[in-house]
């Protein structure tokens, strides 16, 4: 995952509410398991092989998240725990066996919940869960070798439309 990357999915979290929290952690998985799939195609060096076990283990991190922030309370809850369970012994299975097809079973599965709780963020107008979080603009502007990107913190600076 590049700094980019994580600097986007980190405003996406800090501004988001608990159900667009949710749809970002999907949005977190897919990139871990690119990385590993890239790192895989990229061969079977000492380099490679660590790129591609540090982007599955990341990737479990996710799903254990993912696990730990379900309400039982609802019986959909025991159903998403199974599928994240096969998600996290698949990715072992892949950790080890270096197939990508188990890697790409556990994105079927998951890319088919992550468009529910995508659907789900749309309709959720709830504010945002970190309430003291710095609002983020962000816009190009012209330098003197062309256009740069220009992330603002301070609400009060640039042209707002």
């Amino acid at each position: 995952m590049t700094l980019r990357e994580k600097q986007g999915f980190t405003n996406r979290i800090t501004s988001g509410n608990a159900t667009g929290i949710i749809a970002v952690l999907f949005d977190i998985y897919s990139c871990y398991t690119d990385d590993a799939r890239i790192a895989l195609k990229k061969g079977r060096d000492e380099e490679s092989i660590k790129s591609y076990t540090e982007a599955l283990r990341n990737a479990s991190k996710v799903l254990r998240h993912l696990k730990n922030s379900l309400d039982f309370k609802y019986d959909i809850s025991n159903d998403l725990f199974s599928l994240y369970d096969y998600c996290e012994r698949s990715l072992a299975k892949a950790m080890y066996s270096m197939d990508v097809t188990d890697i790409d079973n556990t994105i079927t599965v998951m890319d088919e919940i992550g468009k529910s709780f995508r659907q789900i963020a749309a309709d959720d107008h709830s504010p945002s869960i970190m309430k003291h979080a710095e609002k983020v603009s962000s816009g190009y502007t012209y330098g003197r070798t062309g256009m740069m990107d220009m992330v603002c913190m301070d609400k009060n600076r640039g042209l707002f439309v």
